[in-house]
């Protein structure tokens, strides 16, 4: 429903929508932290997220009509370093206004949602600053079946480069969804604060970061599809690595920085290519079919984490070398499409499929 509507309206126009909606979410967060309502707090969190996932396709969907197609993977890059920048921030800015709110009259809850306010107004005032771009196909049929529509979506990109992408991204964000769920363990096996647990799930972001941009300027002025099965191969190989040798905070911690590079320079291409090779009046539908399909991987990564750990325990340990193996053969798979990649992420490529 969301990759339709982006499609069908101007993207702009959805992007301000969304701010305007957070800002009102943000003060409803505010309520609901003074009041300590936990039902209330659980409905917007659904709410924040539904928010998010209206935002999604329009921002991803709106990029190819800001940059040409040589700009993409550069324009990839830095929207990744500075998503992931914000990311960090909110995390270390979370924790500080909890503690600031223990330490003062104030809540700290409250004091977050406070802070969502502001940094949702800015955005709001950024969004409005964006080009009036026209819709990408104003004649689509509206529906609010949304199964139907990711569907007739899938149904377009099989048998396509577009499905192995898709696939890729969907297994970047189980891995990635993964490695969260198993962070907090290193508490007790490596006999760590929360503080510290913080920090490692911090080096993963950085990581991203730092491979997100390298992969976005070392593209240059082309998709480097190639960098897809590098990345997978460096994920794998670090996933394997941390499994056998993280035994104490730094050498975790900076493993994880390494996996976060890898993880950058997996991710930013496949991006690219899912904004670059489908046809203007399909590409927010693509990219949000393509969310669709990581929510199911990460709901599947997180219903089997919770199945076999009851079996085989929760060490992290485990769980990375299980990770480390899944990896391979995802880096199997994206070998076997390589050529295939490559060509869709061609510039005469563009805009080629749906």
């Amino acid at each position: 429903l969301t990759g339709l509507l982006a499609d069908r309206r101007p993207k702009r126009g959805i992007i301000i929508c969304t701010r305007i909606a957070e800002m009102m979410l943000a003060v409803a967060v505010i309520w609901v932290m003074w009041a300590e309502n936990l039902v209330f707090a659980c409905i917007l969190l659904i709410l924040l997220a539904s928010q998010s996932a209206f935002f999604s396709p329009a921002k991803y969907g709106m990029v190819p009509e800001l940059v040409s197609d040589r700009h993409l993977s550069r324009a990839n890059g830095i929207l990744s370093l500075l998503t992931n920048i914000s990311i960090i921030c909110g995390l270390g800015v979370a924790g500080f206004l909890l503690e600031l709110g223990d330490q003062t009259r104030f809540s700290g809850p409250m004091l977050v949602g406070v802070v969502m306010f502001v940094v949702a107004g800015v955005s709001l005032v950024a969004s409005i600053q964006l080009p009036r771009c026209p819709a990408a196909q104003a004649d689509l049929q509206p529906s609010v079946n949304t199964f139907r529509i990711y569907w007739q979506s899938l149904r377009i990109i099989r048998g396509t480069p577009l499905a192995s992408a898709t696939f890729a991204w969907c297994m970047f964000y189980a891995v990635g969804s993964l490695l969260i769920t198993i962070m907090p363990y290193y508490k007790e096996t490596l006999g760590i604060s929360d503080l510290d647990v913080s920090a490692l799930m911090g080096s993963i972001v950085v990581g991203i970061a730092v491979g997100g941009i390298a992969a976005g300027l070392g593209s240059g002025d082309r998709i480097r599809a190639s960098l897809v099965p590098i990345g997978a191969g460096g994920l794998a190989l670090t996933l394997l690595i941390l499994s056998m040798v993280g035994t104490s905070f730094g050498i975790v911690a900076g493993l994880l920085i390494v996996t976060g590079c890898f993880a950058g320079l997996f991710v930013v291409p496949i991006l690219a290519i899912l904004q670059h090779a489908p046809v203007p009046g399909f590409r927010s539908r693509c990219v949000g079919t393509a969310n669709f399909m990581t929510f199911m991987a990460m709901t599947i990564t997180a219903v089997t984490f919770a199945v076999m750990a009851t079996f085989i325990g929760s060490d992290p340990a485990t769980w990375l070398l299980i990770s480390g193996v899944l990896m391979i053969a995802v880096t199997g798979f994206l070998l076997a499409v390589r050529s295939r990649l490559v060509a869709v992420a061609a510039p005469e490529s563009s805009g080629t499929i749906g």
